[in-house]
């Protein structure tokens, strides 16, 4: 999840510093139930088009589609987005909450890679092989 000294506070404090200058998508990974991760997508909203995921399986790469949840409150329902990605380049911000895996993380980009028709191998992806 991150060196033992990234509080929730350190995260947000990232993420205020991105948005100086925001991405085209931010990316917000973490449980639904995480006031954290809440907060996180909350002031990403503030500033660019962002998608509060619980993990990488919210992003189906073979319609790419994405499920978020655009509320707050933890039991707000899921909703589903197609085309939710730019056409051509476009910046790419991702942050998560304080307790998401450092490997739930580039599960999501290797999915959003694979949707742009961008291939890794395991090394790349720093998957083990």
């Amino acid at each position: 999840a991150g060196p033992p000294n990234m509080t929730p506070s350190v995260w947000q404090d990232a993420v205020k510093e991105m948005m100086k200058d925001p991405p085209d998508i931010m990316l917000v990974i973490g449980g639904y139930n995480s006031s954290n991760t809440n907060q996180l997508a909350h002031m990403c909203q503030q500033y660019t088009t962002a998608f509060h995921i619980e993990d990488a399986t919210c992003i189906d790469v073979d319609n790419g589609e994405i499920r978020h949840k655009v509320e707050l409150v933890a039991d707000a329902p899921e909703t589903v987005d197609v085309d939710w990605l730019p056409e051509g380049p476009f910046k790419l911000g991702i942050t998560a909450g304080a307790s998401t895996p450092n490997n739930k993380i580039g599960e999501a980009l290797v999915r959003i890679l694979k949707i742009r028709g961008v291939e890794l191998d395991a090394e790349e992806a720093g998957q083990p092989a």
